[in-house]
């Protein structure tokens, strides 16, 4: 079986005003698992993230927030 590879990802591109501001937020954020999801909500609210939306787990589920640019992430949590 041949595998086609169409596209490789090598870099990922944000538009925004100041982007050494927003490299150091995502640098603050990235690369920790989510334990304690009210910790991490105070966190990334310090780091300069603007709370949108809960989808109301207790278990499971996410939250979403926005960058300081005012681009989406979510953070995700008891997921297994």
């Amino acid at each position: 079986m041949l595998t086609l590879v169409i596209a490789k990802l090598q870099c990922t591109v944000i538009d925004c005003p100041d982007p050494v501001a927003l490299a150091r937020f995502y640098a603050g954020i990235l690369g920790g698992r989510v334990d304690d999801v009210e910790r991490a909500q105070a966190e990334v609210i310090a780091l300069g993230a603007t709370f949108l939306y809960d989808s109301g787990g207790e278990r499971s589920g996410f939250r979403v927030f926005s960058d300081p640019a005012g681009h989406p992430f979510c953070l995700c949590y008891g997921q297994s």
